[in-house]
């Protein structure tokens, strides 16, 4: 069986021997253009490197999907009758408290399962007209309770924010993923501000952007998410949206890779601002009517 190293060289071959380079009949190129390496083709290394990086990507999709679909069923049976057992017994019970701990646990079980069933895109639900700035009261108004005494929350939403065409759960996740990346970069006290708009955007304020293919100039809202935490430095910063990658303890590397492929998938954008010891801020845009 070809390695995956041999059949890279082929391909590679394929392109520089018997075949007509791009440009054939045209005048020849100058000296200048000569002396610079060929950028258009990779070493074999690197295509090798590339190829296994996809390789890595779809392996993982495939798992979180496959795992996201049974947790998911699982999660909904114990939540159901955790909920049951909870109401059966008195407010006052001592053992409400432990059944509250458990409920709670199973929901963010739940999460972690939406958040896997994003990355992997077998968590497909109708479009519909959504209002983003509801979603984010609802989600903000459930995420309070667990969020630590110490981080002050403060929101900012656009009153005059249009509907968006998307899937709400996807929306949901979206949301629920921002927010919790920054609460996670925060240690027991900080500061985290969620903010709405709109506007008229041109293809250049998106040079910048997390996802490609970047869109071009048009209307969109957009969701920002700040927090007081630590920050990133480049090299961190340049893979916070890689599958499985986190520098929390607590963290699982799928929240902004969800995030990321939420708003690949609407032709949006994403802005990421931060620096080491500033906080970090996540813009994402996504196309509006």
């Amino acid at each position: 069986m070809m390695s995956l190293r041999d059949w890279c060289r082929d391909i590679l071959a394929s392109h520089t021997e018997g075949s007509c380079p791009a440009g054939a009949g045209k005048d020849p190129p100058s000296p200048a253009a000569e002396a610079k390496p060929n950028e258009a083709l990779l070493a074999p290394d690197e295509l090798e490197k590339q190829l296994l990086q996809v390789q890595k990507l779809a392996a993982v999709g495939v798992l979180a999907g496959s795992i996201a679909h049974d947790l998911n069923n699982l999660m909904m049976g114990i939540s159901g009758n955790l909920e049951l057992l909870r109401q059966a017994k008195e407010p006052d019970a001592a053992s409400q408290k432990y059944m509250d701990n458990a409920l709670d646990a199973s929901r963010r079980a739940a999460n972690l399962s939406r958040q896997m069933l994003a990355f992997s895109r077998k968590g497909s639900q109708e479009v519909k007209s959504v209002d983003l700035n509801r979603l984010v009261a609802e989600n903000l108004e459930l995420m309070k309770g667990s969020m630590r005494k110490g981080i002050s929350l403060s929101v900012r939403l656009e009153p005059e924010l249009p509907p968006i065409e998307a899937e709400p759960g996807k929306m949901q996740q979206l949301i629920v993923n921002l927010v919790t990346n920054a609460a996670e970069a925060l240690g027991e006290t900080g500061a985290i501000g969620v903010s709405t708009g709109v506007g008229e955007l041109p293809a250049a304020e998106f040079t910048w952007s997390r996802v490609e293919p970047k869109p071009a100039s048009g209307r969109f809202v957009f969701i920002e998410v700040s927090d007081s935490g630590c920050g990133m430095d480049g090299e961190t910063s340049d893979r916070m949206f890689d599958p499985l990658f986190s520098t929390k303890a607590a963290g699982r590397g799928l929240g902004l890779t969800a995030v990321h492929a939420i708003v690949k998938a609407s032709g949006g954008a994403i802005l990421a601002d931060t620096a080491p010891g500033e906080g970090t801020t996540i813009r994402a845009f996504l196309p509006a009517p």
